[in-house]
């Protein structure tokens, strides 16, 4: 079962970084469902995987971060294009979204290891 954060939530960072593993954990599940040949298991984990992007957009839009919102926003592209290719049980174009969803993801992460490190150094004391 996919971690959902409840709609009028906004997720923490404890939620976001719950969100990723499980991002990664679904897209592997995809991958297995495409090697598989698994349309109607892909198709689900296309529609766990967009909820799970949602809220990662919605996490990058409380802070107005608009690489991390971009990102989120062509990773949901990228999951649409899975879910067309899954209902057409297209190989081909499965593999080529997931790999696609996989690019801006790797972003993702690569933007909230640098959201981490300001958030830390922001919250560190001030000595004179």
């Amino acid at each position: 079962m996919p971690l959902v954060i409840a709609q009028e939530a906004v997720p923490t960072r404890e939620d976001y970084s719950a969100l990723i593993r499980e991002v990664d954990f679904t897209i592997g599940d995809a991958e297995l469902h495409i090697d598989q040949k698994y349309w109607g298991d892909l198709g689900s984990d296309t529609d766990v995987l967009k909820v799970l992007m949602e809220q990662i957009e919605a996490f990058w839009q409380k802070d107005n971060i608009t690489p991390g919102v971009e990102h989120s926003s062509q990773a949901l592209v990228a999951i649409r294009q899975l879910s067309q290719a899954s209902g057409q049980e297209n190989n081909s174009e499965a593999r080529q979204a997931v790999q696609r969803l996989k690019q801006h993801l790797a972003a993702i992460k690569d933007l909230g290891q640098d959201h981490q490190t300001v958030t830390i150094r922001s919250n560190l004391p001030f000595y004179a």
